[in-house]
């Protein structure tokens, strides 16, 4: 096992659930490529080690590389050849031979970097092309392994590969929920009644919570009421900005354009009627609020049978600030 690429595992929330669902589809369903997508900070890096921890007796080999410093697919490949070289098997040709001699778990963290900024959600950049073909062969050949894709988002061909494959499996990975309380505790919070709304407020996101917990600590001694008092409509956001900027800085002219609609909208939306101002067609609208989607910042929710839409509300605070929305 070698997780020298990998961050220190220092707090882990309960994700039953989700620890569930990826050991079914990994043990149970023996799924050969697995996407965990979610905003920075959302705890995939986490629920991954965790996962390691409960399922490395089931592996030959483990490795978790990242892509922080956009290597090259024949980079990692060669990486991989060197650490599957280690035992005293002799070589194989393709990364694919190991993992159909041996039982392989192969975790690439920080994907997000090899995906272009200003287009459309997981388009490689130039020269990175190939990791899409790698990702099909993985999902695709007959082997015994598994690799697990961490991303800020989804990349393009993972959608169609699900379509028609069996042994593709996507997690789009949520805030913690009511479980987010321990985060609070942990920071000793005051005011306990009222945590419920402030998780309410920060989606459950565990490094938004953790951020906002400090700024409580450090203007109001602890007290969740008082941070909470004045009852404005106005979400704090402080120390969040830089973090939610960078994935703004992300998005393609289209993109900014539908999100800076959907921030001025009161309600969900139902994008079967897009914009009476849009300058882009059906197509092209449809396209950008699915690749909004794939990075998370748009949500859907089923209103009798149909899908509407709406911004993620922290994201559409930060925006109306910038715009002065009211």
């Amino acid at each position: 096992m070698d997780l020298t690429d990998a961050p220190e595992l220092r707090y882990f929330y309960d994700r039953t659930s989700e620890l569930s669902t990826l050991k079914q589809w990994i043990l149970q369903a023996h799924t050969r490529l697995i996407t965990i997508y979610g905003l920075s900070g959302i705890g995939k890096s986490d629920l991954a080690l965790k996962l390691i921890e409960q399922t490395q007796s089931e592996f030959d080999y483990i490795i978790w590389l990242s892509l922080a410093d956009t290597p090259t697919l024949s980079t990692v490949q060669t990486e991989l050849k060197q650490f599957f070289g280690r035992s005293p098997q002799p070589p194989l040709p393709t990364i694919i031979d190991y993992f159909r001699s041996s039982r392989c778990l192969v975790i690439l963290d920080d994907v997000e970097n090899i995906f272009k900024s200003s287009q459309l959600a997981g388009q490689y950049l130039a020269g990175y092309e190939d990791y899409g073909k790698f990702f099909k062969q993985i999902a695709t050949s007959s082997h015994q392994s598994c690799l697990i894709i961490l991303s800020w988002e989804k990349p393009r061909e993972i959608t169609a590969l699900e379509a028609v494959n069996l042994s593709t499996q996507t997690l789009n990975l949520k805030g913690l929920g009511e479980q987010a309380a321990e985060i609070l505790r942990e920071k000793e919070l005051a005011d306990e009644e009222k945590w419920s709304d402030l998780i309410d407020l920060y989606q459950g996101h565990p490094s938004w919570l953790n951020i906002i917990a400090a700024t409580i600590l450090e203007l109001f001694n602890g007290s969740v009421s008082l941070f909470l008092a004045d009852g404005t409509a106005d979400l704090f956001l402080g120390d969040l900005e830089p973090l939610l900027e960078s994935h703004l800085e992300r998005l393609s002219d289209s993109e900014k354009k539908a999100l800076y609609w959907l921030a001025s909208q009161n309600e969900a939306v139902d994008i079967s009627r897009q914009p009476a101002d849009s300058e882009l067609s059906q197509s092209e609208f449809w396209q950008t609020i699915q690749s909004l989607a794939r990075r998370s910042l748009v949500e859907k929710m089923l209103v009798g049978a149909r899908s509407m839409f709406f911004l993620n509300p922290v994201f559409k605070a930060y925006i109306q600030c910038k715009l002065n929305i009211v």
